[in-house]
């Protein structure tokens, strides 16, 4: 790939490198092996043992199919001081999973795997790494299927190429926090640019059907970029982690491929700089100051129309952390389960402003356990680029499982889309045209009288 610090395997000629325990190749894709016709429930697939340059850091990233009732699982482990670590799994991981990141540590220590990212402390760093992806499932008819693993390790001795300069703008979509599920907070961020990546590849995906899919349940968090790119390959988009320099990050752009990059900056109301992520867009040379400059979407700005921003290439080497979220465009034949939409009508309840989600004539009141996000969005006339650019206006969930519009739009009326996106990504999409409130008895106007008589 890149660079020798990152490690993309997919196809069947290189899965065939590994072990494969109750594991076949299909269609380049690693899928449970089957007797008769039928699944087997468990199936694991070790990779190689890889050596790699002296390293701090280590980041995994993986993409497969995982229908209902099945199951992936990735595991790593570290070769430092001349030895192995033991097994670190990066937790189970499906679409409709509750999916949660593990912490583990090595019996020194000194290696410790949190959320996404293993650490190595030791004196010389980690030299060696191998994976490995256990499969499962509690239906015999399906499988999951593997298509892509990934390691990248950020090197002890990085040397730092700056490839040749390039002046180029690619259009990537612009999502900004403040119009979208506030619930994740600042680390929405990362859902943010996920959907502008698969939007610009002429998906139409919003960032909370991301968000829900990628959530870190250990942590009600978004931050985990392994998830990241989970959710990324269950819709179909070859994606994986990377840690890159400015030759890395220039050659994307050239092949017309935006990245995820992470910053350290300051934003508003926090004291200390945070790492935010944001969208690599493209390159660029000011000859008035002959200065080169780097183009960003940054999801923290004020508003979607703030987002595009300009940075001194020379600030944005001093800020970028080296880590990268890299995505390619869809294959037409590759199977995906996200995003996954329902179409539904809605019904009126008995209460003023509440209304009811119905699939084909049939009552589906959100359940009980939902824990998504509802909003709406009033058509404007107006032809946005992509659905996530709309104006969106959160919802209340009732105790009965009806959504409730709030008394303003109920006042004004008109027509609407309503969205339900549940805690396993899928969605509930419905329109409907609330009444138009009727005329206010005009009071103004005094009662007709007689004509009076003209005076003498």
């Amino acid at each position: 790939m890149e660079q020798r610090n990152n490690l993309v395997l997919q196809g069947t000629e290189t899965f065939s490198r590994g072990q494969l325990d109750n594991v076949a190749l299909d269609g380049g894709a690693l899928v449970l092996d089957s007797v008769a016709g039928r699944c087997l429930q468990y199936g694991s697939y070790t990779t190689p043992e890889f050596a790699m340059p002296a390293f701090c850091n280590l980041n995994v990233s993986w993409n497969a199919f995982a229908p209902h009732n099945t199951m992936v699982e990735v595991r790593c482990r570290v070769y430092a001081g001349g030895n192995w670590t033991g097994w670190m799994s990066f937790g189970k991981w499906a679409p409709g999973y509750p999916r949660c990141s593990c912490n583990s540590q090595s019996d020194d220590g000194m290696i410790f795997l949190m959320g996404d990212t293993v650490t190595v402390a030791t004196p010389g760093g980690g030299t060696g790494v191998q994976l490995q992806v256990n499969l499962s499932t509690n239906d015999d008819k399906v499988s999951p299927a593997v298509r892509l693993l990934a390691a990248a390790v950020r090197p002890l001795a990085w040397e730092k190429h700056n490839g040749h300069p390039l002046n180029r703008q690619l259009y990537l979509p612009e999502y900004c926090l403040s119009a979208h599920d506030p619930s994740f907070g600042r680390t929405m961020d990362l859902p943010l640019v996920m959907a502008a990546l698969m939007n610009c590849w002429g998906e139409d995906v919003l960032p909370e059907e991301v968000a829900y899919v990628m959530e870190d349940m250990a942590h009600s968090t978004t931050a985990n970029a392994a998830f990241a790119a989970a959710a990324a390959g269950c819709c179909g988009y070859p994606c994986w982690q990377a840690w890159m320099d400015l030759a890395d990050l220039r050659a994307q752009i050239h092949d017309d491929c935006c990245v995820a990059v992470q910053v350290e900056r300051r934003i508003r109301g926090q004291r200390d700089p945070v790492r935010v992520w944001m969208g690599l867009r493209g390159f660029g040379h000011d000859d008035a100051v002959m200065a080169d400059y780097v183009l960003l979407n940054d999801p923290t700005a004020d508003s979607n129309g703030a987002v595009n921003c300009t940075m001194a290439l020379v600030d944005f080497m001093r800020y970028f952390t080296g880590r990268a979220i890299a995505l390619r465009a869809k294959p037409r034949d590759m199977a995906a389960n996200r995003p996954r939409r329902l179409r539904c009508e809605l019904v009126p309840g008995k209460e003023e402003g509440v209304y009811f989600f119905e699939q084909h004539g049939e009552a589906d009141p959100l359940p009980e356990d939902f824990s998504g996000w509802t909003a709406y969005a009033v058509h404007d006339g107006v032809a946005h680029a992509t659905t996530a650019h709309r104006n969106f206006h959160c919802m209340e969930r009732t105790r009965d499982g009806g959504i409730r519009f709030p008394a303003a739009q109920m006042a004004e009326g008109g027509r609407c889309s309503v969205y339900a996106v549940d805690q396993t990504g899928t969605m509930r999409v419905a329109e409907v045209r609330l009444p138009k409130p009727k005329p206010a008895p005009d009071t103004a106007r005094p009662a007709s009288q007689a004509q009076a008589k003209p005076e003498k």
